[in-house]
């Protein structure tokens, strides 16, 4: 199978590099219109590179991954898919809904595989939390919370311009992750404070909250306050980017650290002085490979279906379900924070 990339940046190159190792791929055709990338990845990979997606076309891919900006994500899809060549789109699908729809009609109607880029679902983070969940350990989910502390990305990073906005490129992971393990949403709120990093241009310290059937809860802080304080190794961009996710049960919680790459299982009150207890740490990566990044288990997977003409395992239809529900959360933080449930109609 031969397969394209379009978008040669540090993810698209990622990409590329993952697919070129994948047994079944017989070739990587990287796409860009910079040639500097162009050539680095020619240099770097050993992959033949074109200049646009019609020469891209033209190669006759049995595969085409969309690795461009957010806001391209659909210039870039559609043509591709009109052409009949399955797509694999980071996230988001795209940044407005429209286009989203559009997308996905299209793949629906011409009964294209079309899946989009959340690899949480498939990391080795969640494939240790689902072996403790399904021993019993810790009981029944009942709330996942995560609370990031992000580093000052480069001027133009999280603007809507790029991305559509920090909701588009950061809660789009949470809550497609929140409803993996919850199921569907009933109501979200979302609030702000100040912004830290005035050339965002978008909110950079929000909290987000959604309620799922049962009572379940899942709940987003994003903060970009402490990037200076907490540390990290250089100073590159990134510095200071962490995150803690925790998935609270009946009967204990499993926190994964991004920084030690972790899963601490802690056990509630089943003691006879009645404190909750560490009975496991997990070494993820030791144990389960990449925690996060998972992109080897997500591409094969997305290609292996191509192959063998079987629905992707992430469809893009399932996506912009998650993307309404990022979309009710724009809309409360635009309110100040009032609750938006399934029956907002979403533009």
């Amino acid at each position: 199978m031969r397969v394209g990339v379009i978008g040669l940046g540090g993810m698209g190159t990622h990409h590329a590099r993952v697919i070129k190792g994948i047994p079944f791929v017989s070739e990587v055709v990287g796409c860009d219109l910079n040639p500097e990338l162009r050539a680095s990845a020619e240099r770097k990979l050993g992959i033949t590179t074109v200049p646009g997606v019609n020469a891209l076309l033209d190669r006759e891919c049995g595969a085409a991954f969309v690795v461009v900006q957010p806001t391209a994500h659909a210039a870039v899809a559609e043509p591709v898919l009109k052409a009949g060549v399955p797509v694999f789109t980071e996230k988001p699908i795209a940044t407005k809904m429209a286009d989203a729809r559009r997308l996905v009609d299209l793949a629906r109607e011409a009964g294209i595989a079309f899946q989009v880029g959340f690899e949480l679902r498939c990391c080795g983070m969640t494939r240790a939390m689902k072996d403790v969940v399904a021993s019993g350990a810790v009981g029944e989910p009942l709330n996942v919370g995560l609370a990031q502390l992000s580093g000052p990305h480069g001027k133009g990073r999280f603007t809507r311009e790029r991305v559509g906005g920090i909701f588009y490129e950061k809660l789009c992971h949470q809550i497609d992750y929140y409803r993996f393990w919850l199921g569907e949403p009933e109501r979200v709120m979302a609030i702000a404070g100040p912004n830290a990093l005035q050339h965002y241009g978008v909110p950079d310290n929000v909290l987000s909250s959604l309620v799922f059937p049962g009572g379940r809860t899942g709940n987003i802080t994003f903060l970009t306050t402490r990037a200076a304080q907490i540390g990290g190794r250089s100073d590159h961009g990134d510095r200071g980017h962490f995150y803690e996710l925790t998935l609270t049960c009946t009967d204990g919680a499993l926190t994964y650290c991004a920084w030690t790459e972790t899963l601490s299982v802690v056990k509630f009150n089943h003691r006879d002085d009645c404190r909750n207890e560490l009975i496991e740490r997990i070494d993820v990566r030791d144990r389960y490979g990449e925690p996060t990044y998972d992109l080897e288990t997500q591409n094969a997977g997305f290609l292996e279906s191509v192959r063998d003409g079987t629905p992707p395992p992430l469809p893009a239809s399932d996506a912009l379900v998650t993307m309404e529900w990022v979309a009710r959360a724009e809309a409360s933080l635009e309110t100040g924070g009032e609750w938006i449930d399934a029956s907002y109609d979403v533009a």
